[in-house]
């Protein structure tokens, strides 16, 4: 629904094909030029570094034309490994530092001067219409939007906001060294429904206490006022969520530009657990091994990768339409699935991956308290559609931790 595989230009996570998984513009494809022999080894002094949304850009690689030092010779293996070395602790010092916007969970207020109602009218691929982003103590940051995960417009009034900010003005706030910001909104401004958008903000935050892997988000409470000559503020909560490829990059991998893959090709452990959370939050609408025609793999769920490493990464997103979740507006589920309601659950993991339930539920079960406490948090609003999502929740544990069930509803539900 919010299309979140819209790659964010100029970034160091642009998705890349596997068969050519040197990474543009990153610190890994230069290094590898250097261990390569393809770039003199003045290159590595000549090479300048542009910063964007606060990732290194290698520019101007410069081969020096006249100089005979290239990568080769009886000391080339263990230079490469240096190089190589470097360009990973750096990449890991710029993508790996928290930056503000995801550095707690305190939820804070925003109101965002914006003309939505001409932005939610104009094409997607119309200009950017400008704004601001408003701080409580009374601090401004321009801002330019645009819309994105456009398709939910067919349900929705209000599309999900891809924010462009200005970042020599957002020194000191929570979107310093930031310039792409991305932005779920609730699908109306009326009728509580942000609470949908808070809900999935919990399933994002739950898969980051199972799954390293998870892409970070951060709760705010906005006031939408409109800058046309009749504004009509609108207050719910909405959720920032992190790019993608920013998060490949801070794993120190690749968001993978693929339009397949075999179940062989993933990490089966990582496979199993996102699996058996996809079947906790009640969640059929994903593939891990394709998307859709003409769309990278795979649906609803990210690939990535790295050199060193034979196996891929799953990371799942979109949650909004989970039976956790449970909004107004979810599209059934598929009828091959043999199920009516989005509420019902089904497993869909492969039974060769059967051996590893065990560990994966050991996981779980280790992770209760803090999923309980995490729906459970005093400063979140709407406390009975939180406990209504926690008791979804506590059948879950109550299907995994009973032989039978555990047996006849995941084990024999296997493909």
């Amino acid at each position: 629904m919010h299309d979140l595989r819209a790659p964010v230009s100029n970034t160091i996570g642009e998705p890349v094909a596997r068969e050519s998984i040197s990474r543009k513009h990153s610190t890994f494809r230069t290094a590898k030029k250097y261990a390569s022999g393809a770039v003199h080894i003045s290159a590595l002094i000549e090479t300048k570094w542009e910063f964007r949304s606060g990732l290194p850009i290698a520019r101007n690689l410069r081969h020096t034309e006249g100089m005979n030092s290239r990568l080769s010779g009886p000391g080339t293996d263990r230079l490469r490994v240096a190089l190589s070395f470097v360009a990973c602790v750096t990449w890991s010092i710029f993508v790996g530092a928290d930056q503000p916007l995801f550095a707690d969970d305190e939820v804070f207020d925003l109101t965002i001067n914006a003309p939505y109602s001409k932005l939610m009218r104009q094409a997607g691929d119309d200009p950017d219409v400008s704004g601001t982003l408003e701080l409580s103590d009374g601090t401004s940051v321009p801002m330019s939007c645009n819309k994105y995960g456009i398709s939910r417009l067919r349900e929705c009034d209000l599309a999900s906001l891809q924010i462009t900010v200005d970042v020599n003005e957002a020194h000191g706030t929570p979107f310093e060294g930031r310039e792409i910001l991305r932005l779920v909104t609730p699908c109306r401004l009326r009728g509580a429904h942000d609470k949908y958008t808070m809900l999935e903000y919990l399933v994002y935050k739950s898969y980051a206490l199972i799954a390293d892997t998870a892409l970070r988000v951060r709760l705010v409470n906005v006031n939408f006022r409109g800058s046309e000559k009749s504004p009509r503020a609108q207050n719910g909560y909405a959720f920032f969520i992190e790019d993608i490829g920013e998060a490949a990059a801070r794993r120190g991998q690749v968001w993978l530009d693929i339009q397949s893959q075999r179940t062989s090709d993933l990490d089966a452990a990582r496979l199993t657990l996102m699996t058996l959370f996809q079947y906790m939050v009640g969640n059929t609408d994903w593939s891990a091994v394709k998307g859709r025609p003409d769309d990278r793999c795979c649906h609803n769920v990210a690939v990535f990768g790295q050199d060193d490493v034979d196996l891929n990464t799953v990371v799942p997103f979109d949650f909004d339409q989970t039976g956790l979740v449970n909004p107004p507006y979810a599209a059934p589920p598929a009828p091959s699935l043999g199920i009516r309601q989005v509420t019902q659950r089904k497993y869909r993991g492969l039974c060769e991956h059967n051996p590893l339930l065990p560990a994966a539920i050991a996981l779980f079960n280790s992770k209760r308290p803090e999923l309980e406490a995490l729906f459970n948090r005093d400063d979140l609003p709407y406390p009975k559609d939180r406990e209504r999502a926690l008791k979804y929740i506590r059948d879950f544990y109550d299907t995994i931790n009973d032989p039978g069930k555990l047996k006849k509803k995941i084990i024999g539900n296997c493909r």
